[in-house]
């Protein structure tokens, strides 16, 4: 008698499929079908387990794009999500709407190409969102490309770090955890604080 994967409790299916499915890296979205991980790691996934039936496909995509971290463009946001090669990004609307979890590389000494509002919108309710902030020597730039980050309400759990002052990353992952709708104090601030 055959075994029959869909026939199992759906807690030991959801369980196997997280096995397969899941990786702690971001992950590199050429496409829905070709995924990778930033090297040297080894992607080990398995989404062809989603070609098995259309009932499978709709869990195991669930848990692949809603349980993954997938790598935002620093410039063009989800609409061209990626992690090594900005040339293939994901195109499909759907795909990147099923993404939950993001990573996202914001240079401080550069205007971004990105308004406030399309920040808010991209970003708001993800269950995750992780902002590295970066620039090329310490004290240059300003906080104006994370503006549109100070509009992002909703998220899960929320992770800045990197080239900024400790005191703004918490300030600015409390702001990115706060309810929708919430009005939150302005970071004051004359000058990039160091420390």
């Amino acid at each position: 008698m055959p075994f029959l994967f869909c026939e199992l409790p759906a807690e030991l299916r959801i369980a196997i499929l997280r096995l397969l499915l899941t990786h702690n890296t971001p992950i590199i979205a050429y496409s829905c079908n070709d995924l990778r991980a930033p090297q040297p790691f080894r992607l080990d996934i398995h989404p062809d387990i989603s070609l098995a039936s259309r009932a499978l496909h709709a869990e195991a995509n669930a848990i692949l794009y809603g349980e993954n971290t997938f790598q935002a463009h620093p410039t063009y946001l989800t609409s061209r999500s990626f992690a090594m090669n900005p040339h293939q990004p994901v195109l499909s609307s759907h795909c990147i709407s099923r993404i939950k979890k993001w990573h996202v590389r914001v240079r401080l000494d550069v205007d971004p190409y990105y308004s406030p509002a399309e920040v808010a919108q991209t970003f708001s309710n993800m269950s995750e969102l992780e902002v590295e902030v970066f620039r090329a020597s310490w004290g240059l730039g300003t906080y104006d490309a994370l503006e549109g980050f100070t509009k992002v309400r909703g998220v899960g759990k929320a992770k800045v770090h990197g080239s900024l002052a400790n005191k703004y990353a918490r300030w600015l992952e409390q702001v990115m955890m706060s309810a929708p709708g919430t009005n939150i104090e302005e970071w004051q601030h004359t000058a990039l604080p160091l420390a």
